[in-house]
């Protein structure tokens, strides 16, 4: 899940509308409007597509997991997902009307699909632009509320409505529908837009994950997916809320600056709980303890079986940037050469291939990587540099804070931490 998909997966865009450029005095309505008919203007092309590839042009599971991306996104505008929702269906019932329309136009004048040509690719070209567009659709909502909540009359907004929608099929009654839709959004108020209310208004839980640190949370090589330890139990977490699940891609440079713009509800990636961290935000109780030891290649170990031996001017510590192991490292590593390595799914392969000699990271990592590499072993096997706790990170809202340790105490006492640790782990 990395991008998210906006609204409909039935529309894509066209160039959109540049800060500064000649439209910077164009009123923030006639913005807003300007992008939602780039959109239905591409309906013509997404209805070519799948006529010349006989695709039916309704698919009820993508609507539903576009709905949930578009809701969840909407969060981070403070924009209240409910009063958004009838503005969502309608675009998605728009989608379906233009595509139905155009089909039955082309079959009216004996276009044959099989000789349908098509200008571009749907995945490949149009669906790219279709992320892009909806970010910047819903990223002009909120400036658009002022102009809507301050309307001299319907009439008038109608009339601003009918001049740009220009997209063929689209009548005045859906019009008139799209202008009402817009009328019921509102605003949250400051901090109401995160937090368990807002989790349990929107009908979504958005967990962020790094997907780069096993067996948290990885790509899983077999099915590109996500995978790992968080990621199952962010499933659970959300079923037990009755919400659906996203998962939001973050990195551990911006894992609290994302949670500070509410980019995600609860961070699940095997987030160690620091005391810097917990100045700005909440961590649930611990659901993992251990804490730092070094791994190195088998026929080296030796050498690196104390900070000592590990802090000397001929050792290369290669370490990924932004979280508690460059912290680490920077504090009590001064002579050793310090090696950011960015790609932390491919961070230990730097010691298999002799790039680097030896790493400090959390001891489940160490136990997990010595299973994935036989070629490396644990220096220190059995003793720690640090105590720490992991647990799952979220907005200062105490309620939520209060669910996710009650659902954390369930899952322990029922077994299934154990269980999906033993998953992962298992030699």
């Amino acid at each position: 899940m990395k991008g998210v998909y906006l609204l409909l997966a039935l529309c894509f865009s066209t160039p959109t509308l540049q800060a500064g450029d000649s439209q910077s005095n164009t009123p923030q309505l006639q913005r807003l409007l300007t992008l939602v008919d780039q959109r239905l203007q591409l309906m013509k092309d997404v209805a070519a597509y799948k006529y010349a590839n006989d695709i039916a042009i309704e698919n009820k599971q993508r609507e539903k997991t576009v709905l949930a991306s578009a809701v969840a996104s909407a969060r981070q505008q403070r924009l209240d997902p409910t009063t958004l929702e009838p503005f969502f269906h309608l675009q998605i019932k728009w989608a379906k009307i233009i595509q139905k329309d155009w089909i039955e136009s082309w079959k009216a004048a004996g276009r044959e699909s099989d000789k349908y040509e098509v200008a571009a690719d749907l995945k490949a070209e149009i669906r790219p632009q279709l992320i892009a567009l909806g970010v910047r659709l819903v990223e002009q909502l909120p400036l658009a509320l002022p102009e809507l909540k301050n309307a001299a009359s319907f009439d008038k907004y109608l009339d601003a409505v009918n001049v740009t929608i220009t997209t063929r099929f689209v009548t005045s009654e859906m019009k008139r529908e799209l202008l009402q839709s817009l009328l019921q959004v509102r605003q949250f108020a400051p901090g109401e837009s995160a937090g368990l209310a807002a989790i349990l208004r929107s009908g979504v839980l958005r967990v962020g994950t790094t997907g780069d640190y096993p067996p948290f949370s990885f790509i899983d090589n077999t099915s590109g997916k996500l995978s790992g330890i968080d990621i199952d139990l962010a499933h659970n977490l959300a079923g037990s809320l009755g919400v659906e699940l996203q998962l939001i891609s973050t990195s551990w440079p911006h894992l609290m600056a994302d949670l500070a713009v509410n980019k995600y509800d609860v961070g699940m990636s095997g987030i160690s709980r620091t005391l810097l961290r917990q100045r700005t935000a909440f961590f649930s109780d611990a659901y993992s303890s251990g804490g730092k030891t070094p791994i190195a290649r088998c026929d080296a170990s030796a050498q690196f079986n104390s900070l000592n031996k590990i802090d000397q001017g001929s050792v290369r510590v290669v370490v990924n940037p932004g979280g508690t192991n460059e912290k680490f490292v920077r504090q009590h590593i001064k002579k050793a050469d310090i090696i950011v390595y960015p790609d932390n799914t491919r961070i230990f392969q730097q010691i298999v291939d002799k790039h680097a000699d030896v790493m400090i990271t959390d001891a489940i990592e160490v136990k997990l990587q010595q299973r994935l590499h036989p070629e490396l072993c644990a220096a220190m096997p059995g003793e720690l540099f640090t105590h720490s706790e992991k647990g799952y990170l979220m907005a200062q809202d105490i309620a939520l804070k209060e669910y996710v340790n009650a659902w954390l105490r369930e899952v322990t006492q029922g077994g299934l931490i154990k269980a999906t640790f033993s998953s992962y782990l298992a030699q």
